[in-house]
């Protein structure tokens, strides 16, 4: 039976520059879920962040996480974008370590849109 890495991922070995830029993506994907989090965070915010300085420490690195995310995205970019296109590597050791199906699939290169998912309104409390 062929493991999960495996079955996502039918190109090897894959250029340095895409797997650099797939990564890239889902760090400015998760960025980008980080900031429509900020509302929900900041409307409990004014009297607590007032009166609480660890509340307003928490405030601030919830906003750094989103700044770190987004630069760790554009670095991984920059670095795929500079390699040679010759540069390759086999991912599939890399990928068995990615226990979110999703995640490995696109960073595998696969449409995540072709993925069977959740019907929508569904989800799942951890």
């Amino acid at each position: 039976m062929p493991s999960r890495a495996s079955a996502l991922c039918h190109e090897t070995p894959v250029s340095v520059s895409d797997l650099l830029g797939r990564v890239s993506t889902e760090l400015n994907d998760i960025a980008a879920q980080v900031e429509r989090l900020h509302p929900l965070v900041s409307a409990q915010s004014g009297q607590l962040a007032a009166n609480d300085p660890h509340y307003a420490q928490a405030l601030q690195s919830f906003d750094h996480i989103e700044q770190k995310l987004r630069c760790l995205a554009g670095y991984l970019d920059g670095l795929g974008a500079a390699s040679t296109p010759s540069w390759q590597l086999d991912p599939h050791a890399a990928l068995a370590a990615i226990t979110l199906s999703d995640l490995a699939s696109r960073l595998a290169g696969q449409n995540s849109s072709s993925l069977s998912a959740a019907p929508s309104g569904d989800f799942e409390l951890f």
